[in-house]
């Protein structure tokens, strides 16, 4: 039985507010930085089947009214659409006083508190991009 490798190019829009740390991970791909502009971050992956892309948002103090991370595009082979941004879901970590608020936000780009922020997507992308965008029956 022949398993295919897929390649695909992630790309991810971050935009601050404040100067917010971030962890982006996928598979043993890791990245720490500080967003303190606009930027795109881009990922060549290879895979195949079910895969998940983190953004964790860390390092925020619960005192901080502002700091927060916004992902505001994703493209996959230069394929880009607001419905890619909105399949992530979002796991905040609340200050104690804020404990007993949603522990999930679906649809939810701008990541407030500390938490992580995952998108799962499946290789070959294109399949999935069809699936996402609703473009009607496929032939898997």
């Amino acid at each position: 039985m022949a398993t295919s490798i897929y390649t695909v190019e992630i790309r991810v829009l971050l935009k601050p507010v404040g100067s917010p740390k971030c962890l982006i991970t996928l598979d043993d791909q890791r990245r720490d930085l500080v967003v303190d502009k606009e930027q795109w971050l881009t990922i060549n992956f290879q895979g195949r089947g079910s895969n998940i892309l983190e953004i964790e948002h860390y390092g925020k103090d619960a005192s901080d009214p502002t700091t927060a991370l916004i992902i505001d595009q994703v493209q996959f082979n230069e394929i880009s659409s607001p419905k890619f941004v909105y399949q992530g879901t979002y796991y905040p970590n609340y200050p104690k006083h804020l404990l007993g608020s949603a522990s999930v936000l679906h649809h939810q780009p701008y990541l407030s508190w500390n938490g992580v922020w995952q998108l799962e997507f499946t290789l070959p992308i294109y399949t999935w991009i069809h699936k996402t965008l609703n473009f009607g029956w496929i032939y898997d």
